[in-house]
């Protein structure tokens, strides 16, 4: 009896295996790893300022223009304002806090005098900082200084004149800043004469043509003078030319 079990067993034991593998309960799922936790953010001040930019436009070459720069910290820690330095013909004061805490602001004041420039000026403000992403930040001021007022030429110099020599120039006042109108015009010598100019064909109230004679009743010797103008632009300013000669005297009658 048993060979033959034996022999039943090798025979039914094939067909039965496919049977047993595929009665296996599956093995249950692998959850899902829970994910990580994030790192809290590195402590560090972030050094923010809204407008990095300031455009003045057009603005007189007699003036000052002023202007406040926002700077912001938007870290966690506190940001510390190193240095504040500017290009030529700009002066940038301190600001108005060193040390600014988290959430908190401060202001850098510039100042750029435009007395004597024309056209357009660009200059750089450079603030130095503990950020340790951005320890350097340019701010810029631009805009274009224009002339307002202006003699052309600014000095009428007529050197040395032997008699008989000629005894006028012609000059123009200039506007910057739009059409002006001439309200009085004088000098401080009654010798020095002046005659207004027909205006060119075109012109469009920025420009003045005179001429300034040296008149008879004036001496032999040195001539100093001035040719004052005003007009009616709104701060009232004038404009002074002065007047520079030597008249030589005539030789004697015999």
């Amino acid at each position: 009896m048993a060979p033959m079990k034996t022999r039943l067993l090798s025979v039914l034991l094939p067909a039965l295996l496919p049977l047993f593998a595929t009665a296996q309960v599956a093995p249950p799922p692998v959850p899902e790893s829970a994910p990580a936790a994030e790192s809290p953010p590195a402590l560090a001040p972030k050094i923010v300022c809204p407008e990095t930019v300031f455009d003045f436009g057009e603005k007189e070459n007699s003036q000052v223009v002023e202007h406040h720069y926002v700077v912001r910290n938007e870290g966690t820690l506190s940001l510390e304002i190193r240095g504040v330095r500017a290009s030529c013909g700009c002066t940038a004061v301190k600001p108005t806090d060193s040390v600014v805490p988290p959430g908190g602001e401060t202001t850098i004041q510039a100042r750029f005098d435009l007395r004597g420039r024309s056209g357009m000026q660009v200059k750089t403000i450079t603030v130095e900082s503990n950020d340790p992403e951005k320890p350097v930040v340019h701010l810029q001021i631009r805009g274009t200084a224009v002339q307002g007022l202006r003699a052309q030429p600014s000095t009428l110099f007529f050197g040395r004149l032997e008699p008989g020599a000629e005894r006028t120039r012609a000059f123009e006042i200039q506007s910057g800043r739009g059409p002006i109108q001439i309200q009085d015009i004088r000098t401080t010598d009654p010798g020095l004469v002046v005659h207004p100019l027909d205006p060119e064909p075109g012109a469009d109230g920025t420009r003045h043509r005179f001429e300034l004679t040296l008149g008879d009743t004036l001496p032999p010797g040195t001539v100093n003078g001035q040719v004052i103008v005003k007009t009616d632009v709104e701060d009232g300013r004038e404009v002074a030319i002065p007047v520079a000669a030597y008249l030589v005297a005539p030789p004697a009658q015999p």
